[in-house]
């Protein structure tokens, strides 16, 4: 489950790309940089099967699930943006193939900007199908849909195994649900995609309508600013996502039978430079957005140590005081340009302070049976 963002804002030469992840709470997920490289291998093993290699892949930074080979999100040095969506369909998903994570990461080594990524994305679904799980601690089978973009450029891609469908756009949100009506003529499927191939009841219990609603309302802003961006991306459908779980919120808090848990978040900011923002923690509405360079970066043990500050605010009564106070020190992270190491100083010290303050909410007993399950389970990653 997850929700992506794009924007393109050619009147004020910026562009706007973000995500949030939805993943099983206990999948660590980790920023990733990883260099141009030429590679003189003719075959490279993603995560279940093998494919053929190119001869040269750009530099990435991704976010990446840590046991699988492919991305969630992520951008290249060209500026080139890709995030995947797993959406419902009326077909039977083959038990191995690329998984749509995998297209990510292929998109991004391989394109120089949205258009190549599209074309690369749907010449290997045509080769290669798609297909495999995708669920960390359950089996997840689904397809997907795709939100590309660079500086200039933005489309949107449904796919049904190998059939496909894109639309071109300005600005466009996709969730969980399929939304292609009118496809470009250039797509294979050039129908009512949505209509043929989504499955209706699976698309209405995760969730999605009521999340791309809240999404697409940032589409209607004359200018969007990255804190326009950071208040969707921490919006909630109700006011207890601390203590029930949450599957039609932006910001996806686990703890109901059905739902995941937002691990990751991520914004991209194009202009004439690539600025990256990261959370490198689940829960937005929690954590706080921080610039990294596109350089080495390895954010593993920090999205566990932060994980397990998260946990401590579940269940618990949390202040206005808290988000005001975290408001002010993201903006002075951002605003001051302050590193990543020294940012992660502050926030601990940040964190450490509310969390000993906390007091206990009532309590809500199915909700904690299934935390204390999955508490259990982390201290084996």
């Amino acid at each position: 489950m997850c929700d992506t963002i794009g924007i393109i804002d050619k009147k004020n030469k910026c562009s706007w790309f973000a995500k949030n992840s939805d993943r099983s709470p206990n999948e660590c997920q980790c920023i990733e940089f990883i260099p141009h490289q030429r590679h003189n291998n003719k075959k490279l093993k993603v995560t279940y099967i093998e494919i053929e290699q190119v001869k040269e892949t750009n530099a990435i930074l991704i976010s990446r699930p840590n046991w699988l080979w492919g991305a969630e999100m992520g951008v290249n040095e060209y500026g080139v943006c890709i995030g995947n969506e797993a959406i419902f369909t009326k077909g039977k998903y083959l038990k191995t193939g690329l998984i749509g994570m995998d297209l990510v990461r292929l998109g991004l080594e391989r394109s120089k900007n949205a258009k190549e990524a599209l074309d690369v994305i749907i010449k290997l679904l045509d080769k290669y199908n798609q297909g495999g799980n995708c669920g960390y601690d359950h089996s997840f089978y689904y397809d997907n849909s795709f939100l590309i973009m660079d500086h200039d450029n933005l489309y949107v891609l449904e796919t049904y195994g190998k059939e496909w469908a894109y639309q071109k756009k300005d600005k466009e949100t996709i969730s969980n649900n399929c939304s292609i009506i009118k496809p470009d003529k250039a797509s294979k499927n050039y129908h009512n995609f949505k209509k043929e191939v989504e499955n209706k009841l699976y698309t209405h219990f995760s969730g999605s309508n009521k999340r791309r609603s809240v999404t697409q309302k940032l589409l209607t802003k004359k200018i969007v600013h990255k804190e326009d961006i950071m208040n969707v991306l921490r919006s909630h459908s109700n006011n207890q996502v601390l203590s029930k779980g949450s599957v039609d919120s932006v910001c996806m808090h686990y703890g109901k039978m059905i739902g995941d848990h937002t691990t990751s978040s991520m914004i991209i900011e194009l202009t004439d430079a690539i600025n990256i923002y990261i959370t490198g923690s689940s829960l937005p509405c929690l954590s706080i957005y921080k610039k990294i360079p596109f350089k080495k970066i390895n954010t593993k043990d920090y999205w566990l140590k932060r994980e397990k500050q998260n946990r401590k605010f579940l269940n618990k009564k949390v202040p206005n005081a808290f988000y005001e106070e975290k408001k002010l020190l993201e903006r002075k992270i951002l605003d001051d340009e302050i590193p990543f190491k020294e940012a992660i100083k502050m926030e601990d010290h940040f964190y450490h302070k509310w969390i000993n303050k906390l007091k206990k909410d009532k309590k809500h007993y199915l909700f904690l049976k299934r935390w204390k399950k999955k508490d259990r389970e982390l201290e084996k990653c």
